[in-house]
Order: C-alpha cells, then structure tokens, then sequence
C-alpha cells in the first residue's frame, strides 16, 4: 500500500500517527539512545510534568510494582519551566514532530505564568495542562476534582496561549463529575482532553499516597473515556494501561482519537515503536488506507 495514512488531528495539530508517550514515563534523551527508537516515528512528544521552580521531588521509596501495574510518588521531579523551555524542548523539537508541554501548577497563577513562557518561544506545539495537582489555595484538593476551579485553570491558560490546550484530568473524583468536568474546561477553552491520569491509592509498597498506572487501570480508563466521549466533543487523548495493538484498538472503540503509552515504557522501551509498527502492519494485512478506515473497521465497519 503506497499512500497509507495514520495521520490524526488534535485541535489543529497534525500527528502523523495516533501513538504518542504520556507525560512521565519516557525520557527522550535517554530513550534516543536504545537501540531500535526512532523518536522521529512517534506522532507526538510529550514532556514530563513541568513546574515553575525546579522539584527534587519525593523520598524514596517512590515507585514499586503492584499487581502487574506500577505505583509511583515521584513528586514530580523536573528542573522547572526555565529549563525544560531552554534544554529540553528544543531537544524534542530536533525530532520533527510536534511537542506537548506538560504543566503542572499549584496554584492558578503557576499555569497561566507557565502557559505564558511557553507561547514566547519556538518548539512547544500544544500545551497539556495537568490538573490533578493539589491546589494549595484550595486545601489541596486537586484542581481537577471540581468542575469551577478546572474551569478557572483553563480560562487561566487558555488567555495566556495561543496553542492548542489539552486538559487532562484525573480519574480520582466522584462518579458524576468526570463530564461535569470535561464540559467545564471544553467550555473554557480546551481544544481537546487527555486522560485517564494515575488511581489514588494508599499504603502500598511502602508509600504512603501514590498513583496507580499500567494494565490493572485499563477498565477504570476505558469507563471514563466513555463517558468523557459522551459529553464533549473535542478530541481525546485515551491512556491508561496500553500496552498492545488491542489496548489501542479498545480505546478507539470508547472515544479516544489518539493514544499516549506510559508504563508499558519501562518494562519494553521500544513498545512505542511495536505499536506503531503493529498499526502500519494491521492496515496492510486488511487493506486499510487511513486510521479512520481502521476505527471503522475494528467497530464493525465495513
């Protein structure tokens, strides 16, 4: 097949394929080096959470295995927006494909601050806005647990920005709120969302409070896609749990244009480049010209 395209749109940004890492699980620098990745493949980039001052972040222990998933309390460690603006983005931006700025505030202010450096230089093509974040004027409840404040983050950056802005938000919230929410920001200003972020657990391994991610969270993924699917309209961004071509074609199904791959990196680094491959190699068994053949086709389609 000579013209297979798997391009996708996300608010505006072309990807050339639907397949990207989440934010926190994939270093490009040290993953540019493993034999076998092509960072030029991948149809987006995503930074690692970034803050406005540099984070140390947690002590150890901050991450163990659990139940064939992953516990992690990092604390988001990263060398703030300065850095990653400076270093790091213009790094990614090497690669030829589009680059997705995490941002992780504490306070509403903290986003807007961040949303506004990162429109004033070259590199950065969407921002991707993290509101799972305890807001420390709030009684550290996290923005993305109640639908006024995620609004007042959004409207914060999307006033600041120019570029797309993908929202991504936390499953840790009450069963009637995850489509409150994402109408919330959609109503804001999010061009699309992301989600599903880590499960809240508690006492596990050693730590205290930590984020559960990997294959045993894929149900709780899929449930809220769904439900995120029906209430808005933009673009989502599905993840939780992915690790086959099956994972991505099940997130499809639910809602999800595109999809970001997080723990499966660290037990096969190349995972990204094996779905990708599994994809272009999917179309060509079946005769399949587009991603949109492909979703139409895995949903009974003809």
């Amino acid at each position: 097949m000579n013209c297979l395209d798997l391009s996708v749109n996300i608010a505006g940004i072309r990807l050339k394929n639907p397949i990207m890492n989440a934010s926190g699980c994939f270093d490009p620098e040290s993953m540019c080096r493993v034999q076998g990745m092509d960072l030029k493949r991948l149809g987006a980039i995503v930074t690692k959470g970034t803050t406005l001052e540099p984070r140390s972040g947690n002590p150890q222990p901050r991450i163990c295995e659990h139940q064939g998933g992953m516990i992690n309390w990092i604390g988001l460690e990263n060398p703030g927006i300065d850095e990653v603006l400076a270093a790091k983005v213009p790094f990614m931006a090497r690669f030829g494909v589009p680059v997705i700025l995490n941002i992780s505030g504490f306070t509403v202010e903290e986003f807007a601050n961040m949303a506004d450096q990162a429109n004033r230089i070259q590199g950065v093509d969407a921002l991707e806005v993290n509101i799972s974040c305890p807001n420390v004027h709030g009684g550290k409840i996290p923005f993305g647990c109640d639908p006024e404040i995620a609004a007042q983050v959004t409207a914060a950056v999307r006033a600041k920005t120019r570029m797309p802005v993908i929202v991504k938000l936390t499953p840790n919230v009450a069963e009637d709120l995850i489509g409150k929410i994402a109408r919330a920001v959609v109503d804001t200003g999010a061009d699309a969302i992301s989600l599903i972020n880590t499960i809240k657990v508690e006492n596990v391994g050693g730590i205290a409070v930590g984020g559960w991610s990997g294959p045993p969270i894929k149900p709780v993924a899929l449930r809220l896609i769904n439900q995120v699917a029906k209430a808005v309209s933009v673009p989502i961004i599905g993840m939780g749990g992915i690790s086959t071509l099956q994972d991505v074609f099940d997130f499809f199904n639910v809602g999800a244009t595109a999809v970001a791959v997080g723990t499966a990196n660290f037990k096969n680094p190349l995972v990204l480049m094996e779905l990708i491959d599994q994809l272009e190699n999917y179309c060509l068994e079946n005769g399949l010209e587009s991603l949109e053949r492909v979703k139409e086709k895995i949903k009974g389609g003809k």
